[in-house]
């Protein structure tokens, strides 16, 4: 199975969702590669220090980008269980392609104005790729959720996000902890926190999407 993580904006969380998700299913015994589509290379620096830290199991991941996306993911994905795309906030033929080779795209997107905006441009990209990807099946997950109840920017995000002709809402949330940060320093996923530093709330949060993204896998 062949899992994009991207948005149209930037700032969304989709290294952290991309490396949790890839480390989640390795730890189902699945062999998993996971593809940095991102010109920062968030993904590539964050697997480097799971390697330099020994972390198991182990994750192959290699960059790609450009005009030949399309064909990379598709080959280099043939070797493995599974394959999870972190690609960049922008919207770029690298995004395209990588959609184009998806079997799914999960899109992150924060309780604010520019990413609510995002959100539908985002789907119009989504639905130029359905007419060429048809089986591509897209959802939604609202990141970075401040537990404030006072900020109705959530509210507004939902309804939008709900409206969406061709990505469906998940109706998942994943909060704004520390442990999701702490995870990222240390090239670990929520799962594999000590047990002194667990966050439950975290892992019921990055599980919940686990199932979503692969119960048809």
């Amino acid at each position: 199975m062949i899992v994009v993580i991207s948005s149209e904006k930037g700032g969304t969380g989709k290294t952290t969702i991309s490396t949790n998700l890839a480390i989640i299913r390795a730890q189902k015994g699945m062999d998993v590669f996971l593809i940095d589509a991102d010109s920062q290379r968030s993904a590539t620096d964050f697997s480097a220090v799971r390697e330099q830290e020994g972390h198991q199991p182990s994750l192959c991941c290699a960059g790609i980008s450009g005009p030949g996306t399309y064909e990379e993911i598709r080959k280099m994905s043939q070797k493995f269980d599974d394959t999870v795309v972190d690609v960049g906030g922008r919207d770029t033929i690298t995004l395209r392609k990588a959609l184009l080779a998806a079997d799914m795209v999960v899109v992150p997107f924060i309780p604010s104005q520019l990413d609510i905006w995002g959100l539908d441009r985002m789907d119009e990209i989504v639905g130029e790729a359905k007419t060429m990807n048809e089986n591509l099946r897209a959802i939604s997950v609202m990141n970075k959720v401040d537990s404030n109840p006072k900020i109705i920017l959530k509210d507004e995000a939902l309804t939008i996000a709900k409206g969406l002709k061709n990505i469906d809402f998940s109706e998942l949330t994943i909060g704004y902890r520390v442990s999701y940060r702490r995870c990222i320093a240390d090239g670990i996923a929520v799962t594999e926190l000590q047990k002194s530093k667990k966050d439950e709330k975290s892992i019921v949060e990055m599980l919940s999407l686990y199932e979503e993204v692969f119960k048809d896998a």
